[in-house]
């Protein structure tokens, strides 16, 4: 493992495990560094710093079929019609529906690709960069307690109205909740490192929560989200555009 996997920080980087039926998609996202999820089909937290392809039996004449073999570091995103996408098949059925364009880096090739030997239909995955560099089969991927679903249910069950992938510039926040004159947008960010392009000053602001502070803390994960709409949302002086870290 290289010194940069090393890195306990960078090994609790994000990956969003993606499904690939067609090698079409594949030679898109190598030679022209982008893939691209439909927004209905969209799982609830698509944001992510790395995607990881799995090459389902439509691959089967190669070795690769049923198997994880690539990941790549994303670089931004946007949300645009398929039209938009793909202008050489603006009359296609689905030209008006909307996608998100996940912009990549290079493809590696895991020293180590992850076999699927039970799993046969697979929707998107959430795990961790340490997970998927040391796992012997898919099944290992798949995280227990996942700190943005336990978030994400603890608000439902405050009566608040959490919203999936919204975007605040070129990454999407994890959780977003409305406020007056904005949104407050939630970002489970382990490291804790600034990302640019937060969006439009008087429409956002960030509030960067530890996912291990989730597994640790809900209830005080929750006041904080609390405070931060009561501030937003209770004072007219209140203004968005400011990122807070827990």
């Amino acid at each position: 493992m290289s010194q940069e996997y090393r890195d306990p920080y960078h090994l609790k980087r994000t990956v969003l495990v993606a499904v690939v039926n067609n090698r079409a998609d594949l030679l898109r996202a190598a030679s022209e560094g982008w893939y691209r999820i439909p927004q209905r089909r969209a799982p609830r937290r698509v944001g992510a710093d790395y995607l990881a392809f799995y090459q389902t039996s439509a691959f089967r004449n190669e070795t690769e079929a049923r198997t994880i073999s690539y990941y790549a570091a994303v670089r931004r995103y946007q949300l645009l019609s398929r039209a938009e996408l793909m202008p050489e098949e603006a009359d296609h059925a689905r030209a008006e529906e909307y996608y998100f364009r996940i912009e990549i880096g290079p493809l590696l090739h895991l020293a180590q690709p992850v076999p699927a030997t039970t799993f046969r239909r697979l929707t998107f995955i959430h795990t961790t960069l340490e997970r998927l560099l040391r796992a012997q089969d898919v099944k290992e991927l798949k995280l227990e307690g996942e700190p943005f679903q336990a978030l994400w249910s603890a608000l439902r069950a405050s009566r608040l109205r959490p919203l999936p992938n919204r975007l605040a510039g070129e990454w999407p926040v994890d959780i977003a909740l409305r406020v007056r004159n904005g949104y407050l947008g939630i970002r489970l960010d382990e490291a804790n490192d600034m990302r640019e392009s937060l969006g439009p000053a008087d429409r956002w602001t960030i509030l960067r929560i530890p996912e291990s502070r989730i597994a640790a803390d809900l209830e005080g994960c929750l006041r904080a989200v609390g405070a931060a709409l009561v501030d937003l949302g209770g004072s007219l002086d209140a203004k968005p555009g400011r990122e807070i870290a827990l």
